[in-house]
């Protein structure tokens, strides 16, 4: 029910074998009767002005709208909520568990309320994993920090007896060849400490003959216009003079960059001023990996778009949202395959 699921979080937001105990302790958060199940958890989401985005995903299907991790966070993020749970138990970045959830989310939600009504039970299999995950979140959290410290503390005490032991047996070897060796020796043996040190500089001299390697391909890796850094957006003139977008999406994240506001106005205010006009929006798929999971991550990134724009007071009735489009000449690294574009049409 979940293989497809668990093997997209897996490889495309870092969590590799967690991806696992993430879904079954998601699921026991989600159903734990405690917090009145399925509906007390969707609740959370209605109470944080939600209800929109929760309304769509009951039942699945493309119009699910995708969540963004401030509003994950806004909901599930505070002290001993789910996030900071899910953080200490499988030690992964809080960012990755955020982006994962925000797309696991709108596909459990749906899978688990099908015709779009909220069951009165569960499927057998979505029990076994809850109930494996209600025991993760039961179990204790081992603080690693605490441990280390332990451990620190213990071999501190030991320091400074090795150190001591160290000084002996120095001492000792110093003092046995001073007695077994003579005058001429001594001298003889002059050259042998030089001859290390002759060789020391060429270690030294190949660390900067790395260097300018290491700062020369950071510009390469910066220099092209369709790489920005993060998830950027770029403001464009179309070819008929009306303000067009270029959003760029950081791999994996759906999340509209905070400059969006600002960057957009153009287009905003053109669309306000003409009623007759359509802001056509289209994601573009990245070209290698998981066709399927590459169009539906474009699809969700378009959709945010979408939605940001209808944040900002345009009506939505004046958006269109096009097919993915395909990225060509260009690797999974290439900005263009992380992009949207918005176009003005009458």
């Amino acid at each position: 029910m979940f293989d497809v699921l668990l093997r997209e979080v897996a490889a495309r937001f870092g969590m590799g074998d967690k991806a696992l105990p993430l879904v079954q302790m998601l699921l026991a958060y989600m159903t734990n009767k405690d917090t009145g199940g399925l509906i007390g958890f969707l609740e959370k989401f209605k109470a944080a002005n939600l209800g929109p985005i929760v309304q769509s995903w009951l039942g699945g299907g493309p119009s699910a709208q995708p969540i963004t991790n401030t509003q994950l966070e806004t909901v599930l993020g505070g002290s001993g909520g789910l996030l900071s749970q899910l953080t200490s138990r499988l030690d992964v970045g809080r960012d990755n568990i955020t982006s994962s959830l925000g797309y696991l989310l709108p596909a459990i939600v749906g899978r688990l309320t099908p015709g779009g009504s909220i069951p009165s039970a569960l499927p057998p299999e979505v029990t076994s994993l809850a109930a494996a995950g209600q025991s993760l979140l039961a179990a204790p959290v081992v603080d690693v920090g605490s441990s280390a410290a332990a451990g620190s503390g213990s071999l501190m005490k030991w320091l400074p007896w090795a150190v001591v032991a160290l000084a002996a047996i120095f001492g000792l070897s110093y003092c046995g060849k001073n007695r077994s060796v003579d005058a001429p020796a001594t001298g003889a043996s002059a050259p042998a400490v030089v001859a290390p040190a002759a060789s020391e500089p060429a270690p030294a001299a190949s660390e900067p003959a790395s260097a300018p390697d290491a700062t020369a391909s950071a510009p390469a890796a910066t220099a092209s216009t369709d790489e920005p850094a993060g998830a950027a957006v770029v403001s464009l003139m179309g070819d008929n003079s009306t303000p067009a977008l270029k959003v760029y999406f950081d791999t994996g994240k759906t999340d509209v960059h905070t400059e969006f506001a600002g960057k957009s106005a153009d287009l905003v205010a053109y669309l306000k001023a003409n009623a007759d006009a359509k802001a056509v929006i289209s994601g573009f798929n990245d070209p290698t990996g998981n066709a399927a999971a590459n169009a539906e991550l474009s699809k969700h990134r378009a959709e945010a778009v979408q939605a940001a724009l209808v944040a900002q007071g345009v009506s939505k009735d004046q958006t269109v949202l096009e097919k993915p489009a395909e990225t060509t000449g260009t690797t999974a690294s290439n900005a263009a395959s992380r992009r949207v574009e918005v176009i003005v049409r009458k």
